[in-house]
């Protein structure tokens, strides 16, 4: 059982619950994050475009865009700041016909212009010079010069670190299964039979986020799922920034984009399901994605793909945002309803979250002892290289026990492959996953991927403190 209570515990540790993590660290707070899965980064966040948009085509006046534009001038420092491999390519949205042309001038220059983001038209030649595998039938395109692709997997668990290393705490690997209001707060009972004590509660569950918020009888919004299939190829393609199509009301539509560790990434589909955990792909999806994305890149038909995934993207019933106090609870704070723009807004809202947060009571004291910085954890000189261990992506030994002994390491293959890359290449981790294995059996971590040693209960608890 938790004797402390804190000040303010987090549900989700997906991007916007870590950066809103990391932004209360800044301050004098004792303060948590719970995440029913094993490790930061295991929903939305991992399978996503990786796309840091400007908010050019957000609604106008909605809260969306106006975290959007907050982030547009948060983004540089953080990239600086965490480590975050970040590529400022810009992007184009491309007009393959009149139709189409005139969409882009009549309601997405006025939109961007509403939104304070920069753009401009770019004429036919133009666009084939700077990405010539473009279809020939482009008419023109809208540039977006703002818009950035980033490591999604880095931005997500360096908010984690910089929170621990900042003294926040983790509990990973179980879920919340009730939350009681008591005086001057909640107690928040998790899986494993923990109760944690907190005066404040940030509501950041992602598709799972309403349901959060039925356990305090708030009924005030309801998310669907909304899955995104995507497919990822090393094939080379002659473009140099995000390819997007006009946009339908559905969706943002399928499109094509560098990706900053290698490849191109092509999607995502836009299917509404009921079932919150159906992340599986399938032939219908793949072929709406290559359907989708040749009528930009003709020849995406002809490349291989090396790896196939879809994440689940949350569709709330308001439209909007939701971040709010809730109507039951005014300690009670929802980051909700964060649709397709939550890692691009996670700045943002992780700013408003705490003006929330403080609107409702918290006092937020800065700390002025607290790190902005993630620190250098790896040694990357010659004599600690070290055995390779995958080959595709050249990640050493040093690299992977690195990460093992990080602020937030990993416990399973995938945690190793989102801090270091390895398995991401060409065999998908084929030859590399045996001796990943064996470097997680040294941490004390079994072949089911669940803790052997120094874990009560199968959660997680990372406390911060010094760090090597």
């Amino acid at each position: 059982m938790q004797n402390e209570i804190k000040d303010v515990v987090v549900i989700g540790g997906g991007v916007v619950g870590t950066a809103i993590l990391r932004k209360l660290s800044l301050y004098h707070l004792s303060i948590a994050l719970v995440e029913k899965q094993p490790d930061v980064c295991e929903g939305a966040s991992k399978a996503n475009s990786g796309i840091i948009h400007t908010g050019f085509d957000a609604p106008p006046n909605s809260l969306e865009a106006e975290c959007l534009k907050r982030s547009r001038d948060l983004w540089p420092d953080y990239t600086e700041q965490l480590k975050i491999p970040y590529i400022p390519c810009g992007a184009i949205m491309v007009a393959t016909n009149e139709e189409e042309k005139d969409i882009i001038e009549n309601k997405y220059i006025p939109n961007a212009e509403a939104n304070g983001a920069h753009v401009e038209w770019l004429d036919r030649d133009e666009v084939l010079e700077m990405n010539p595998a473009v279809t020939d039938k482009v008419v023109g395109a809208l540039s977006i010069p703002g818009e950035a692709i980033c490591d999604p997997f880095t931005a997500t668990r360096s908010y984690a670190e910089l929170a621990v290393i900042n003294g926040a705490e983790l509990f990973l690997g179980s879920g919340v299964t009730d939350i009681k209001e008591i005086e001057n707060g909640f107690s928040v009972i998790l899986e494993d039979g923990r109760e944690i004590k907190t005066k404040y509660i940030v509501n950041a569950a992602g598709v799972y986020s309403d349901h959060i918020s039925r356990m305090i009888g708030d009924t005030s919004f309801t998310i669907s799922p909304r899955k995104g299939q995507f497919i990822l190829t090393e094939e080379e393609i002659d473009i140099s920034q995000i390819i997007l199509p006009v946009p339908t009301a559905k969706s943002k539509g399928t499109l094509v984009s560098p990706v900053v560790f290698g490849g191109f990434l092509l999607g995502p589909t836009a299917e509404d399901q009921q079932d919150k955990e159906d992340k599986s792909t399938s032939t219908e999806g793949m072929e709406q994605v290559v359907t989708g994305c040749e009528k930009l890149i003709p020849q995406v038909r002809e490349y291989d793909s090396i790896r196939q995934f879809a994440g689940i993207r949350a569709v709330c019933s308001t439209g909007d945002y939701v971040i709010r106090p809730s109507e039951k609870n005014k300690q009670f704070i929802h980051a909700a309803g964060i649709r397709s723009t939550g890692l691009s807004a996670s700045p943002g809202i992780a700013e408003v979250v705490a003006e929330q947060l403080q609107s409702a009571g918290l006092e937020l004291e800065k700390n002025h002892e607290a790190k902005l910085e993630i620190p250098n954890l790896f040694d990357d000189s010659e004599e600690n290289v070290g055995e390779i261990i995958c080959l595709c992506r050249t990640i050493t030994r040093s690299e992977i026990t690195n990460a093992m002994e990080g602020p937030v390491p990993p416990t399973t293959i995938d945690g190793v492959k989102r801090r270091t890359g390895a398995t991401l290449g060409e065999c998908q981790g084929n030859c590399c996953i045996p001796k990943i294995v064996d470097i997680l059996h040294e941490y004390g971590l079994d072949d089911h991927k669940v803790p052997l040693k120094g874990i009560q209960h199968s959660t997680i608890a990372v406390k911060g403190g010094p760090q090597r």
